[in-house]
């Protein structure tokens, strides 16, 4: 889990936990354990699955149109909860729904100076019951370790948020299936070995261990490597492009990042 603290409902500051690493808005907000970038020099902002779920959920025509008809539609129901994307920035879609994404704990702590006597050692804790026993009990386990043993503390404990992260994020790869998806929405006649190159697709660039430079060094045709590149980068983006148009319609039904296809 990914903790932060720069976020509270009253103004306050509190910690919070997300499943991954929320969106950095601001140069000297904290993020532990950051992710890998989408892109080099990619902003802190779109350094979050968080991002990625909005910007995939405004490709989706389903929530577009219900967004079109004021909440009112197949997507209404999530709606609810994400409103209308089309009408802010991520910013400030952020600011308004970051408590979708948060882990509510089950146990807490809320007081540390209350003693039965001068020795005793006393910790009080909150428990909320209606999130049931099983939530209670990871919570107080996850305390016990962060308590006794915080060097343990790296496991990964089911999600309790309203809307928890499917699986785990690439964020490089989920850019990339966007872009693919992107371009060939845009330019549907363009081969697709053209818009792997405008996505920047790489694929394995050698025929039998040798690469171009080498073939013709060697007197060798490079009609095969040339071949085999463009086959590559069709499968590429033929598959991105399928797992992309997934994780839209998953996006719409409220679940991401979770792909039905290969």
């Amino acid at each position: 889990m990914e903790s932060q603290a720069n976020y509270s409902r009253s103004g306050s500051q509190e910690q919070l936990t997300f499943q991954c690493a929320p969106p950095k808005m601001h140069p000297d907000q904290l993020v532990r354990s950051a992710p890998t970038p989408p892109y080099k020099g990619a902003p802190g902002y779109k350094c979050s699955v968080y991002y990625y779920w909005w910007r995939y959920l405004k490709f989706s025509t389903d929530y577009r149109k219900t967004c079109k008809h004021d909440g009112h539609g197949t997507c209404a129901r999530l709606y609810k909860d994400f409103g209308n994307l089309y009408q802010t920035s991520f910013s400030e879609w952020w600011q308004q729904r970051w408590h979708l994404f948060v882990e509510p704990p089950a146990a807490t702590i809320v007081d540390n100076n209350t003693a039965f006597d001068d020795q005793a050692d006393i910790l009080i804790i909150k428990l909320d019951r209606s999130r049931g026993p099983e939530a209670i009990k990871r919570s107080l386990e996850a305390l016990h370790l962060q308590i006794h043993y915080p060097e343990r503390c790296n496991t990964q404990p089911r999600s309790a948020a309203d809307y928890p992260v499917f699986a785990r994020p690439i964020l490089m790869t989920l850019h990339r299936q966007l872009q693919v998806y992107k371009l060939k929405t845009r330019f549907a006649h363009v081969p697709d070995a053209q818009i792997a190159d405008w996505a920047g697709v790489v694929v394995n660039n050698k025929l039998d261990g040798m690469t171009e430079r080498q073939l013709v060094k060697a007197g060798i045709p490079t009609d095969r490597l040339h071949a085999k590149i463009r086959r590559a980068k069709n499968r590429v983006v033929q598959r991105d492009y399928r797992m992309a148009c997934s994780l839209i319609a998953n996006a719409a039904k409220g679940v991401f990042p979770k792909s039905d296809t290969r």
